[in-house]
């Protein structure tokens, strides 16, 4: 018995040694991550065919990271990957609250980075959020955007400038966790930057060279023994478009690559050689955990798992405690002047629509869609009231979508987190809708984003009402469309003429883009906005819808417009409701795709584009021809004068 007290003895004083030089023996490191939260303060159903499947919540998440806390103390490291604004209702008082941040702090967060919808409130609104959170919490996340760059002094990110300062907004930290030296940096990737208009006048540096530069000074200068890169880049099945995984093969001297903005859920991690790359989805749906252990200075990974943030997980009290109060802040000032309360069932429906994982599976147009383009043409009607000019068409690119519908009733949290994103130039909460007159044959380059830049750029998908379109995926890029028919107020369909303008509704954002559109087409694509008698609109704000009403400085923003169509449906069972009706259940055919490799369908109705490809390809093979001939005759010739002699 005694022989056996002495070994548990041993055992235990084995177990509670403390940790000395990791060069003498070993030390572990434990990562908590998150990326793309997107304002998800509360849990949200994910999949429709699993019942009530609820997932997420900060105070769930907070109650894990409390856990771990206790589990893993000073070996702990919390970051988040960018994207932690931007998705619900709580974001409406991003500029007030800053309770992303706030919240972020009270769980514990070490470090985070900058997502392209962190500007969305623009420079200015971010710098708000900055000094809300400086002023009123000691204890915060650190900072890091190592390739944002400040240009020429600009008054519209002044404030930023001073705020990142004071914050401060850091290139990297270095943070001491046990024995190691951690370097911790953060990107905006190429994709991203393109996705983040209203960072302007800021600009952001290529991030592979950022990161190679950043990596030596920890390398170098710093001795960090372990390096962080929290990149909001994001990994693809395309691997020519994965940018973390270009970033882990261009810069192997990074231990791991946080990977957000893609919102990928990376079961495994990837690897490359001794680079780690973990992604744990979006909205706080996982909790991402990475374990190493460290011997003679070297990591090896010893643990990646992605943590469910289930019903089943406990709320950490203080958490939910500020989450409610922010939800009696959001009723009072933002959704009461619009005659809304946050759980208020505004119509119900009775099936499920597609997932946004469906939606990016399928590609194109989905039932969702229509109901949202749809709901433009109807708002805009009632908005403008006896101003109304028709709304020939209406588009909204699939990656402003953010959620979905699925059967029950839907709230206004439903709705709005449906169409979430933006701010508009009154500065409240949501992208407003703007019109503006294209000839048809902008239309026709207009329909040609998707059927060409949505094969490079998915969220770029198009979904339209009032247009039916056929197109041919086997064309060249650019000019694939093959009919385009365009709806009359009358309800006909006509096809397109190319010199008439048509009125054309899409949102904000999508207006800004037109610049990334022209430079990705390589100017083959170029519309300008218009108005109704042709002239060059170029301000596009000008354009912005306002409702009807005696000052007309009402926005409609897309969120209401969805909102107050799904109102106008009928109650078909009766119970005081409106019902979704079931033609928005599926697609109904208004992209359809015509693949056809015959040589009449390959040029029918084509542009400039084909035949001038073919001009050159015909140029390219008249000339090779005309070379080899040369060749051939020059040798014929030079055999008859041998023979000759």
């Amino acid at each position: 018995m005694k022989k056996i007290t002495t070994a548990v003895f041993f055992s235990l004083l084995v177990l509670v040694q403390p940790v000395v030089s990791i060069g003498q023996t070993s030390q572990e490191l434990v990562i908590l991550f998150t990326h793309d939260l997107h304002s998800y303060f509360l849990p949200h159903r994910t999949d429709p065919t699993a019942g009530n499947n609820w997932r997420g919540g900060y105070a769930k998440i907070a109650s894990l990271i409390k856990d771990y806390q206790a589990k893993y103390g000073e070996n702990l490291l919390i970051v988040d990957a960018g994207d932690f604004s931007m998705g619900t209702l709580f974001h409406t008082a991003f500029k007030q609250e800053a309770s992303e941040l706030m919240l972020m702090s009270k769980m514990g967060y070490d470090v985070i980075t900058l997502g392209n919808h962190d500007f969305d409130f623009h420079p200015d609104g971010l710098a708000e959020a900055l000094k809300i959170v400086s002023r009123n919490v000691h204890r915060r996340p650190a900072i890091v955007a190592s390739n944002i760059l400040f240009g020429p002094p600009h008054p519209k990110d002044l404030k930023l400038r001073e705020m990142a300062l004071a914050y401060p907004i850091k290139k990297y930290v270095v943070i001491q966790k046990g024995n190691l030296k951690i370097g911790v940096f953060g990107l905006l990737g190429k994709d991203a930057q393109d996705d983040a208009p209203f960072a302007r006048p800021l600009k952001f540096l290529e991030p592979v060279e950022t990161a190679k530069e950043v990596v030596k000074i920890l390398k170098e200068r710093e001795k960090t023994d372990f390096i962080v890169c929290l990149s909001h880049s994001g990994t693809s099945p395309q691997k020519s478009r994965s940018e973390d995984e270009w970033l882990a093969q261009s810069v192997p001297e990074i231990d791991i690559i946080i990977s957000g903005h893609t919102h990928t859920v990376l079961s495994q991690p990837i690897i490359h050689k001794k680079t780690i790359i973990a992604s744990a989805g979006r909205y706080g749906e996982y909790l991402g955990l990475v374990r190493f252990s460290f011997r003679q200075g070297i990591p090896r990974l010893t643990e990646y798992v992605l943590l469910p943030i289930t019903e089943k997980i406990p709320d950490e009290e203080k958490i939910a405690a500020m989450i409610k109060d922010y939800k009696k802040k959001i009723n009072k000032t933002f959704l009461k002047p619009y005659g809304l309360d946050y759980d208020e069932i505004v119509a119900e429906i009775n099936y499920h629509m597609d997932t946004l994982n469906e939606a990016y599976a399928r590609q194109g147009e989905t039932g969702l869609g229509n109901l949202i383009t749809d709901a433009y043409r109807f708002a805009i009607k009632r908005a403008e009231g006896e101003r109304y000019e028709p709304v020939h068409l209406a588009i909204q690119p699939l990656g402003l979508i953010r959620s979905s519908f699925f059967q029950g009733p839907l709230t206004a949290d439903d709705i709005f987190r449906v169409l979430s994103l933006g701010l508009g130039m009154d500065g409240q909460a949501g992208y407003p809708l703007l019109t503006t007159y294209l000839s048809g044959r902008e239309i026709k380059q207009l329909m040609e984003i998707e059927t060409t830049i949505s094969r490079m750029k998915r969220d770029a998908h198009l979904q339209v009402s009032g247009v039916k379109m056929r197109y041919n995926p086997n064309r060249l890029p650019f000019d694939r469309v093959i009919s385009i028919e365009i709806q009359e107020p009358d309800g006909t369909y006509r096809p397109v003429i190319p010199d008439r303008l048509y009125r054309v509704a899409m949102n904000y954002y999508s207006a800004q883009m037109v610049d990334y559109i022209s430079r990705v087409s390589h100017g083959l694509l170029l519309m300008k906005p218009k108005d109704k008698r042709g002239n060059y609109v170029p301000r596009i704000e000008e354009s912005i819808v306002k409702v009807d009403s005696p000052d007309r400085s009402t926005e409609l923003k897309e969120w209401i417009a969805l909102s107050l169509f799904l109102k106008s449906q009928p109650d078909l069972n009766g119970n005081g409701i409106p019902d979704v009706p079931l033609r928005y259940q599926s697609p109904e055919g208004r992209i359809v795709s015509m693949p056809s490799w015959h040589p009449i369908d390959l040029i029918r109705g084509t542009t400039y584009i084909t035949w001038g490809a073919f001009l050159i390809v015909l140029t390219i093979v008249s000339l090779l021809a005309f070379i080899l001939w040369f060749m051939w005759k020059k040798r014929h010739d030079l055999a008859r004068g041998v023979k000759k002699t």
